[in-house]
């Protein structure tokens, strides 16, 4: 009965539905449209090429053989062409992406336009160059020690090529098992943040059955009901809200802004529950410490959240890049940085030994907060109410 009865009063509470459930549905809509066409750019393939037959250097033409996206997937498809007039009418009807060719010394390309490709294709060339080098020094090495008397291993040209393609990867980061996105940083940390922001039913809590605090808590304070029983009624009310709120932005990300999340949506809910548990604990103990009425004490766990989602990365990914390098420790004590960290681990890793430790830590958070808050509360009493 009394479970219920806070769901239909928390349900009347338009402003904090709103922050909990509208506003991340809002802002990760408005960070769609803003990144939507670099979530969803379309992975690189396997670039038509043209070399011009003796206007291109043998070694580029080999690297350009050689370059790999994956280990049975060639970068480049190769297409010689007798001159560059021939060269030039592929890539206006379209057969190539663009071609090479090489004038005075210096590597040309042509291409009707910008782009990926081209930037990788010009990074190639500069690789080439590097590469030539090797090669130059290796063989100068080689007949040093001939000149020694010694009888070196002869030049690999081809296995210098291969050895120093496989030191760069553009693609893939390997000890992961999803490609890089940039841009999902801010989607985590925004889930963090939702999670957060249901420190707002924490503050509710406490304002609602403190008789200092509100008339309500006077009433509660008078009556015979047990005030532990009562706030574990309002608790259990609050956790189902944020519950719904985690599913629902969970589905909206998946099913309707397209946003992949990775196989594991349960576990995934199950951390976005915890950060939301961490997020009324958090609000319980703002609204246990600060003094004075609720509008206050929403107005510090508005700053807290925000602040600790910036330190997430929630503003500027960079942000979190100077807190890993420079602070650290920051990680394991910011409930935000260990819900987007959970996220991440869950999504990028093989295994989910970081995920659990994250998990573990962000639990025990919620936990301490909660002894914390009962040993704050513990024989309050009244001269009068």
């Amino acid at each position: 009965m009394l479970f219920l009865t806070r769901l239909k009063v928390l349900l009347k509470r338009k402003s904090t539905l709103f922050w909990i459930l509208l506003f991340p549905i809002l802002l990760s809509t408005a960070e769609y449209f803003a990144f939507g066409r670099f979530i969803h750019s379309t992975p690189i393939d396997t670039i038509t090429i043209g070399v011009v037959e003796e206007k291109t250097p043998v070694l580029l033409k080999t690297i350009f053989e050689e370059a790999k996206i994956e280990e049975e997937r060639n970068l480049y498809s190769v297409k010689v062409y007798s001159s560059i007039d021939a060269a030039s009418n592929a890539l206006q009807l379209g057969e190539i992406k663009h071609f090479v060719y090489e004038n005075d010394s210096d590597v040309k390309v042509v291409a009707k336009r910008n782009g990926t490709e081209l930037s990788i294709t010009s990074t190639i060339i500069e690789q080439a160059k590097i590469i030539e080098t090797t090669i130059l020094a290796a063989y100068e090495k080689y007949y040093y020690e001939l000149s020694l008397g010694h009888t070196p291993d002869e030049v690999d040209e081809n296995l210098i090529i291969k050895n120093l393609l496989e030191e760069v990867s553009y693609f893939k980061d390997k000890s992961t098992n999803k490609t890089a996105t940039f841009y999902t940083f801010y989607f985590y940390s925004l889930m963090a943040m939702s999670c957060l922001y249901a420190a707002l039913f924490g503050v509710s809590i406490i304002q609602d059955v403190r008789a200092d605090r509100s008339s309500l808590g006077i009433r509660i304070s008078s009556s015979v009901v047990s005030k532990g029983k009562l706030m574990l009624s309002y608790f259990a009310a609050s956790c189902v809200l944020q519950i719904i709120s985690a599913t629902v932005l969970c589905l909206y990300f998946v099913y309707g802004l397209k946003i992949s999340l990775g196989g594991n949506i349960g576990l995934i809910l199950l951390t976005l529950i915890l950060g939301g548990f961490s997020g009324i604990t958090i609000g319980m103990l703002i609204g246990a410490f600060v003094k004075g009425g609720e509008a206050k004490a929403q107005g510090i766990v508005t700053a807290v959240t925000l602040s600790l989602s910036c330190l997430s990365g929630l503003m500027a990914v960079d942000v979190k890049h100077l807190v890993d390098k420079y602070l650290p420790f920051i990680n394991y004590v910011n409930p935000a940085s260990l819900i987007s960290n959970s996220l991440y681990a869950l999504y990028y890793y093989n295994t989910y030994t970081n995920y659990i430790i994250y998990s573990v830590i962000l639990a025990c958070f919620s936990i301490l907060a909660v002894g914390i808050v009962i040993y704050k509360m513990r024989g309050e009493k009244y001269a009068s109410l």
